[in-house]
């Protein structure tokens, strides 16, 4: 963990302390934005929600919901679905395929993005 995540995981457990170490608290509004900022930083290096979560001491879907906040949307992305070229170095990386109860089917995916596809779909 680099020091920024440690510092801002003990300030995160400060203000959890003041408000009286209980489960459901208010951060800060410049201490949500900072680790929101952090949470960018390690994204951008491919570090899922769940690990960056961990390592700052919050659930997951707390700071998933506060990424969400801060680009000023509860909606939903854009995605669009495009045809992907198979060479040796796709064919070479293990996947996992998703099968939904309706059919859909998602494959590619690694076990990490895998269960937190699943965390999102319930």
């Amino acid at each position: 963990m680099g020091e920024s995540g440690q510092r801002l995981r003990g300030e995160l457990g400060t203000e959890r302390e003041r408000a009286g170490g209980v489960r459901r608290w208010r951060c800060s509004k410049g201490l949500r934005e900072r680790v929101v900022a952090y949470a960018a930083e390690c994204a951008a290096r491919r570090e899922s929600h769940d690990r960056i979560a961990g390592r700052l001491g919050l659930a997951q879907e707390t700071l998933s919901r506060w990424i969400r906040e801060s680009a000023g949307s509860n909606e939903f992305r854009h995605v669009a679905i495009v045809p992907v070229e198979h060479s040796e170095h796709i064919a070479a990386v293990p996947s996992l395929r998703l099968t939904t109860p309706r059919g859909l089917v998602v494959e590619g995916l690694d076990p990490e993005l895998l269960v937190s596809l699943l965390r999102v779909l319930g």
